[in-house]
């Protein structure tokens, strides 16, 4: 049985290191939203996220359905274990093409977090953010080259103006090589990384999901940020 810590340290040194790839997160949001399922105004993703989607497939449902297609070797897609939720997992696997690029949905929080901020502070590397808009360059660890901001409900927000901000920032990234791209914008995170391994895959493209969210929202958004809770010492395992 092998545990997350292990592939913690492959992709951070990965992140350290000049190869490229992607690495696409599918948590429990993705998973409901691929299902058609509704994220109501009682749940997480709406009080801390501040999205929500209706009950039926939405366009962000039916484009998460599309990333699964990839093949290339340096298309990596982090997915729930079956001790975090044994149903997405077996969603997740039944649809990825690629069993052996298979990693952690949870790789960057939990019991990570801690070694995670302090690889954020190690971490030299000229960088470009795909984040929420409230977030300065200033508040980051790390150098950042540049923010593309996202707004709140990105679901409704994707509905209408997806394509021309995935087109927008595909243009972009067209010119940009060797670089790292920490992309944190809820479920649309893996349709944005998608387009832009389309368009270029000569760089990084990362889902680090909520692990930035005390840079870039300047307090704790998540239980297992406090290292005195039981989220902080989670462990997930592949069996």
């Amino acid at each position: 049985m092998k545990d997350f810590s292990q592939d913690f340290e492959y992709f951070t040194e990965l992140l350290r290191s000049d190869k490229n790839f992607a690495y696409a997160r599918y948590a429990d949001g993705e998973v409901a939203l691929m299902k058609g399922s509704s994220i109501g105004v009682g749940s997480q993703a709406f009080h801390i996220d501040r999205w929500e989607a209706p009950q039926g497939l939405t366009k962000v449902g039916r484009e998460l359905l599309q990333t699964l297609e990839h093949v290339e070797d340096n298309y990596y897609y982090a997915i729930s274990s079956k001790t975090d939720n044994t149903d997405d997992h077996e969603f997740l696997l039944n649809r990825i093409k690629i069993p052996s690029n298979i990693t952690f949905a949870n790789l960057w929080i939990n019991a990570n977090y801690q070694k995670m901020k302090a690889f954020y502070s190690s971490f030299k590397k000229d960088s470009y953010l795909v984040c929420n808009q409230k977030a300065k360059k200033e508040s980051f660890p790390f150098p950042v080259l540049e923010i593309f901001p996202f707004p709140d409900n990105c679901i409704h927000y994707w509905e209408e103006y997806g394509e021309d901000y995935v087109n927008q920032l595909s243009q972009y990234v067209r010119e940009v090589h060797n670089k790292t791209f920490f992309i944190s914008c809820g479920p649309v995170s893996e349709i944005i990384i998608h387009n832009l391994y389309l368009v270029n895959p000569n760089n990084q493209y990362v889902d680090v999901g909520s692990s930035i969210d005390e840079f870039v929202h300047e307090q704790k958004t998540r239980p297992y940020m406090n290292p005195n809770t039981v989220y902080a010492n989670e462990v997930s395992y592949f069996s």
